[in-house]
């Protein structure tokens, strides 16, 4: 409390508590007219335990006032909307909690917006996904795990024999596969298209209705690999793969004559995100791929990251009339929309600022759109505009909250890290902040190693900086949005010249001068945990330190990450804990375990299957066993994607200790 006294003159900090305040734009569906807006919101529920969402609809003009269609008293997320802009399908958990299950399932209902209930047209005991109508409007192709066979006992016993058997987005798995249906609209019964032991997804209709092009690893060892290719199948079931079984590609789409399948993806599946994701374009009939950036040194999709929301997903390429694909793309901290020529090349922005747009759509001329714009300050709004123009902001989902609390954007610094390499990062003052004064600081590490810090919001960082503290987060080398080199380079040198430009970012807060260096504090998440526990195992500099959701032993977490066995073999410079298991060992913080000097506060969800809690366990245990001064907190029932999107109370909670942490070793 003695830190909140002394920050009485500056507007009220931001607190973890007023994460169950938040509005949560999660989507945002321009019509195919460009006169109106279809968006989801979501919010904490009542309990506190999880979530509500509804649907909201608003003139693209600003003509009237959002009005919400949906209930909002289950989960209504993914609206999606019908060819003639007439109707809207979305998912629901609305709905009875099926035996075995802890929620009830998303099943899909269409609303006819002239009036009336929405319809439900699916009823299946999983999740539906994956929305996509067919130009005619008479069908939705969409995703869902194959049925339980009614026959079948669940005795808990379960029985693998293949490596994926489990994902941290799914849990354990069993032996059905998630495949491409199809549902009548206006009441024929859901009918599957695809089948086999694959998992499909990203369904897309052709432009004449008659095929579906989607993603699957169908290849003999899919099991030990990495490939996701682009398929097609007819409406009657004739399936055929369009690319190589080579690379990985997502997020099909067709020419306006479909004559070709355009795709993100890189031509090599090499079993980690190292490296720039480019758009590919197939023809129907198969053959070799052409890269359409060729030349362009950037990655698409957006590779900035919030604590606001989980990873944003890449959506699809989009032809243009004249001639161009448009799509998301991230540079240097932020994420914008650009095109490019359909022949190739001829890279250009559409959209120009500091600031994250996510879930972007176009109407039917391709020239309007509509899209989730965050900025440092803001979590996400609804922005609506014309591609090369402005954008205007057409939601005002925190703005009140946010106006009554201190929420200052960070300021850009940039540095010079290992090799003379430039690094770039930004820093956030404290609240009352003096320059006559020191102040205590953060830093913040991102997790990946290969995403990236920008211009997003993060709810644990505003907090901070409202008790007082300097929030220093960098893009250290092996971030995205910096180029192919940039990007792989801590790649098989976790903990080597990342370490140094970390330090580096550290060692040019300090000398601003108003950095005290007495006062110095280490969080991050995921990669930004495995750093934090590498930090204090190299150096006390820092007087306390948070690992969250993190890596301390790569010879286990080969074995026990969901993607251990593809990823730590990559990441790790092509080491196995039988083959060059020594760099595993020299890479592992857990090596460094008797260094440690420094408090440390250890976060992990319990049903983190990215990175275990045994991870954390196996930390917490040596520290312990050396008398070294550390807490272990659990958080149950959550995965890795806790401070994303876990329980609006494990969020408050987990936030609340990183704070109180610091407070308490200042």
């Amino acid at each position: 409390m003695a830190r909140y006294a002394a920050l009485s003159s500056s507007p009220l900090p931001l607190s973890p508590e007023d994460l169950y305040e938040f509005r949560f734009l999660t989507d945002a569906q321009i019509s195919p007219d460009g006169g109106r807006i279809a968006y989801a919101v979501r919010i904490a529920n009542p309990k506190r335990d999880g979530y509500c969402g509804a649907i909201w609809l608003v003139s693209s003009e600003g003509t009237d006032a959002p009005a919400q269609i949906t209930s909002g008293t289950a989960q209504d997320s993914a609206p999606r909307w019908s060819p003639d802009g007439t109707r809207l399908a979305f998912t629901s958990d609305r709905g009875d909690v099926p035996k075995g299950r802890k929620r009830p399932p998303r099943n899909i209902f269409v609303l006819d917006l002239a009036g009336g209930e929405a319809r439900q047209v699916t009823g299946f005991g999983d999740d539906c996904s994956d929305l996509a109508w067919s130009p005619d409007g008479r069908w939705l192709a969409f995703v869902v795990r194959d049925p339980k066979d009614p026959e079948d006992e669940e005795d808990g016993v379960r029985v693998y024999d293949r490596a994926r058997y489990k994902s941290d987005e799914g849990g354990l798995l069993d032996d059905r596969r998630k495949h491409i249906w199809i549902v009548g609209v206006d009441g024929a019964a859901p009918r599957r298209l695809t089948d086999g032991d694959y998992d499909d997804g990203q369904p897309e209709f052709s432009p004449d209705g008659r095929e579906i092009a989607f993603v699957s690893n169908r290849t003999e060892k899919r099991d030990l690999n990495t490939v996701a290719d682009i398929h097609v199948v007819t409406l009657s079931g004739e399936t055929r793969r369009i690319t190589d079984g080579e690379g990985s590609y997502g997020n099909p789409s067709w020419s306006p004559d479909g004559a070709v399948i355009t795709a993100y993806g890189t031509d090599r599946a090499i079993g980690s995100s190292a490296r720039n994701i480019h758009i590919w374009a197939f023809a129907k009939a198969g053959g070799p791929g052409r890269d359409l950036l060729d030349g362009w040194d950037r990655s698409v999709g957006s590779s900035v990251i919030s604590d606001m929301r989980a990873h944003a997903q890449t959506l699809p390429p989009v032809w243009t009339p004249d001639g161009r694909i448009l799509f998301l793309g991230s540079d240097q901290g932020t994420a914008n929309a650009y095109s490019c020529s359909a022949t190739g090349g001829g890279v250009r922005a559409e959209t120009v600022g500091s600031q994250q747009l996510v879930s972007w759509s176009l109407d039917g001329s391709r020239r309007r759109f509509a899209a989730i714009r965050a900025t440092t300050t803001d979590p996400g709004n609804l922005v609506v505009g014309q591609l090369g123009g402005p954008m205007r902001k057409a939601s005002c989902l925190n703005d009140e909250l946010l106006a009554s609390r201190f929420v200052e954007p960070p300021e850009r610094v940039e540095f010079t890290g290992a090799d003379g390499w430039k690094i770039e990062g930004w820093l956030m003052k404290p609240r009352a902040f003096d320059p006559a004064k020191k102040w205590p600081l953060v830093l913040e590490i991102h997790g990946g190693p290969h995403t990236a810090y920008g211009h997003s919001f993060f709810h644990e960082f505003h907090v901070l900086a409202g008790r007082g503290y300097a929030v220093l987060l960098t893009n250290p080398r092996g971030s995205h949005a910096y180029g192919q080199r940039f990007v792989e380079a801590c790649v098989g040198d976790w903990g080597g010249k990342d370490y140094q430009d970390l330090m580096a970012g550290v060692d040019h807060a300090i000398g601003l001068g108003w950095v005290d260096p007495k006062r110095l504090y280490v969080t991050g998440g995921s990669y930004g945990g495995f750093m934090t526990n590498w930090i204090v195992g190299h150096t006390d500099r820092f007087r306390a330190a948070v690992t969250q959701r993190s890596i301390s032993n790569n010879i286990s977490a080969f074995g026990t990450s969901d993607i251990g066995w593809h990823f730590w073999e990559h990441e790790m410079g092509d080491a196995t804990p039988w083959r060059e298991s020594e760099k595993l060992v020299f890479r592992s913080p857990l090596t460094y375990v008797t260094n440690v000097k420094t408090p440390l506060l250890i976060l992990h969800a319990e049903r983190d299957l990215r990175c275990p809690i045994e991870q954390a366990e196996q930390l917490f245990t040596a520290l312990k066993v050396l008398g070294k001064e550390a807490v272990f907190v659990r958080f149950p029932e959550d995965n890795h994607d806790l401070t994303r999107g876990g329980k609006p109370k494990h969020r408050v909670e987990h936030t609340r200790r990183i704070a109180d942490w610091f407070d308490a070793h200042s």
